[in-house]
């Protein structure tokens, strides 16, 4: 699972950098590029003819991963806008790529937070956002909908937070 290119939608994709084979790039017609990477690997000359946006992010809990949600949705909706296709990788293909591909699903296809995790986890079994991504995200949906949010922080039998996705599966 983490050597593949998973899609989301026709026009979505994710992945972990260790998947970019160029074929498979040429042969999926990917015009648009997120790299989540933190290290410029879509500079690297493999990707030269594709659209790339850069996203210069650990995978830290403390990470401000938001900045980030609005510009990335905005961008996969333009590959889907012109008949696109946009992949989004990072270096496993589980926390900043999960994250901003579920933030494109709350954004741009006014899914709940619940529901793009959901549908993104489908695709790539082995997500898993880290906890500062998931406070964010939460955050992100509380604001745009009056506090609430359709996922929540809940403590599990080792006593640590967790999104309750992780416990109760849709």
């Amino acid at each position: 699972m983490t050597y593949q290119l998973n899609a989301i939608r026709p026009y979505l994709y994710i992945t972990a950098y260790s998947s970019l084979v160029e074929k498979s790039v040429d042969e999926l017609g990917i015009t648009h590029v997120i790299d989540a990477t933190n290290n410029q690997i879509s500079k690297d000359g493999r990707l030269a003819e594709i659209r790339c946006m850069q996203v210069d992010v650990d995978d830290l809990v403390d990470v401000d991963m938001r900045a980030f949600f609005e510009s990335t949705a905005d961008f996969i909706q333009e590959a889907r806008d012109q008949g696109g296709k946009c992949l989004v990788f990072c270096n496993v293909g589980m926390s900043r790529s999960a994250t901003l591909c579920i933030m494109y699903l709350v954004i741009h296809e006014n899914l709940t937070l619940r529901e793009a995790y959901s549908q993104v986890e489908k695709s790539r079994r082995i997500i898993a956002p880290n906890l500062g991504f998931w406070r964010q995200m939460i955050g992100y949906e509380k604001e745009k909908n009056d506090g609430n949010s359709t996922v929540e922080m809940i403590e599990n039998a080792q006593g640590f937070m967790v999104p309750d996705v992780y416990l109760k599966k849709t």
